[in-house]
């Protein structure tokens, strides 16, 4: 009775810091960070209310110092069945994220997807369809992903794409674990206006604008787009492992000559 005191307690409190808005740094305190696409969709562990979703999610304080006493995590939101699928406990200072996507018609066969990633912040895609980037923790759980056999990527800015399959069975629970590995080659989108400037990367010419370049070395290049009747367009630009770039170029006509004046010489008149 005692135990279940002390956690009614916490969450009370940590609801009361949720509405101000605040993040904890005690040591005990962990985050809950609850997506969804609904507008105010209204989310509780068991029965107990925890809020609703703003800005596309809700992010709540628990205390993992004690056992939680509740086993699900539900959403609701009218029009929409009520979806509850089970709580996973966080870490003290981490947060794990948590994406649900509710139905009008049914849940079955739909399964859990459990992603993670080292380090944190890449971005899960199923069929190119985003499910989000983890957390400081590095995970992310998916609920109501449909039944299917996908094509998942994890991407994350620096590092290489990864591209695998991943088969989500009904009533079940996968795991999809990654660790993202540093690119040493990423892409760059070239633009001039107008087209039709020659493109030179550290001096060496590569092709004429528009033009996307792929597998390009990682750091900084020098970039210089030359068109006849403009002025040289020159540029550092600094090139990210596993992404694209974008560089756009506004041609500056060159200045037309000046007019050279000749002064008309005339001979003295001889007596």
């Amino acid at each position: 009775m005692l135990l279940t005191s002390l956690v009614l307690f916490s969450t009370i409190f940590c609801c009361q810091a949720l509405g101000d808005e605040k993040r904890f740094s005690s040591p005990g305190i962990g985050y809950i960070e609850v997506r969804s696409d609904l507008e105010g969709a209204r989310v509780y562990f068991d029965t107990l209310y925890m809020g609703f979703i703003s800005n596309g999610k809700l992010t709540i304080p628990v205390d993992t110092t004690v056992a939680p006493s509740w086993k699900n995590v539900r959403m609701e939101y009218s029009g929409y069945l009520p979806y509850a699928g089970p709580y996973v406990q966080t870490e003290p200072g981490k947060t794990i994220a948590y994406k649900i996507d509710l139905s009008k018609t049914s849940y079955e066969r739909t399964g859990m997807v459990r992603f993670i990633s080292e380090p944190a912040g890449a971005e899960f895609l199923l069929n190119d369809k985003s499910m989000g980037t983890t957390p400081d923790s590095g995970i992310l759980i998916a609920y109501t992903v449909p039944r299917g056999l996908y094509v998942v990527n994890a991407q994350k800015p620096g590092d290489q794409t990864i591209t695998d399959q991943l088969y989500v069975d009904d009533n079940a629970a996968t795991t999809y674990r990654v660790e993202m590995i540093p690119s040493p080659l990423g892409e760059l989108n070239v633009y001039s206006n107008p087209d039709g400037g020659e493109i030179f990367v550290d001096n060496r010419m590569v092709g004429l604008t528009p033009l996307r370049m792929k597998d390009i070395t990682t750091g900084e290049h020098t970039v210089m787009i030359r068109k006849a009747g403009y002025q040289d367009w020159v540029a550092n630009v600094s090139v990210l492992g596993g992404s694209l770039g974008s560089v756009e170029a506004v041609l500056v006509s060159t200045p037309a000559p000046e007019p050279v004046v000749t002064a008309d010489v005339t001979e003295p008149v001889k007596q």
